[in-house]
């Protein structure tokens, strides 16, 4: 990558004395690249993933009570932060498995506000949300969305009521060039490099014309670390992670016909209820000091220039 972290004044607060971080869902793909991130900073770090121990997944142990059973390293550990990554993120699999889900990915937060209340030393827990609870500007329409949302509501609810300081960082498009073309966040970029490199036609859904704002994931990475280093309490507060613009499928595609002028992509049938346009709002964000610097154009030349 030819990016480096932020050379704005957010970036002088990387000297923080060094801070024991809790990340769940750490081997995923925005949670192992936060993982490498604090750890290169110096911070003391562990994870929780289902990747790595299925018997520590944070919501496999339910103790009587409906309590959490968290292992006892995780309190010994005594975390400063937690970063709640891990869930469940594909919308049709909450259609598919509604239950299931929602036991994963709402579940799943309440145990770890319980574990955050109880341990005594955390400072603020930083949660990754997702742009679909917005949906078309009136909530959420799917199962995922509505699980994001319900989380993004305790943690509001664990600020007022326990003075736990809680933030939810709504993630759009999240992109790079590395990412899996059958992983849960898998945006079209993915798809398309994935037809690039297996000689397979790409294809776009409609006319090509809906919209999505197209964060990169080293912008979402840098945006926990703020979320991490800021010094007032955010009290449960909710902001967008994205770049505040937008692009049309047809747009990225002629930025992947810049490095590859010959590829010809096919337009397939709409998906079934598709948002026609995701905008994040960026500006309570840039107010305290972050924002994200990666361009789509630059991106994409990472994505599709070699």
């Amino acid at each position: 990558m030819e990016w480096r972290p932020h050379t704005n004044g957010f970036q002088s607060k990387w000297k923080m004395t060094m801070a024991r971080c809790l990340v769940t869902g750490h081997k995923g793909y925005i949670g192992s690249r936060l993982f490498k991130r604090l750890k290169e900073m110096g911070h003391e770090v562990m994870g929780i993933d289902q990747k790595t121990d299925p018997s520590h997944d944070i919501i496999v142990d339910l103790a009587e009570g409906g309590d959490g059973k968290f292992h006892p390293h995780y309190y010994n550990f005594q975390p400063e932060y937690i970063f709640h990554l891990a869930c469940w993120p594909r919308i049709g699999y909450s259609l598919e498995k509604p239950v299931e889900t929602m036991q994963n990915n709402v579940l799943a937060g309440s145990i770890l506000l319980n574990f955050a209340k109880k341990c005594g030393s955390v400072k603020r827990v930083i949660y990754s949300s997702s742009s679909s609870v917005v949906g078309n500007g009136a909530g959420p329409t799917n199962p995922y969305a509505l699980q994001k949302y319900a989380t993004e509501l305790e943690m509001n609810i664990y600020a007022g009521v326990f003075d736990l300081d809680t933030v939810s960082l709504r993630y759009f498009n999240v992109y790079s060039e590395d990412q899996s073309a059958t992983g849960p966040y898998a945006t079209v970029v993915a798809h398309w490099l994935y037809s690039l490199e297996h000689g397979i036609e790409p294809y776009i859904t409609g006319d090509g014309e809906q919209r999505r704002d197209m964060v990169h994931v080293d912008d979402v990475v840098s945006a926990n670390i703020f979320a991490m280093e800021h010094d007032d309490a955010f009290n449960g507060a909710v902001f967008d992670i994205g770049t505040g613009d937008n692009v049309s499928l047809n747009e990225l595609k002629d930025l992947v016909l810049e490095h590859h002028p010959d590829l010809n992509f096919n337009y397939v049938a709409p998906r079934p209820g598709e948002v026609a346009s995701t905008t994040a709002d960026v500006e309570p964000l840039q107010e305290l000091g972050w924002s994200a610097e990666i361009s789509i154009q630059q991106g994409m030349r990472s994505c599709f220039s070699s």
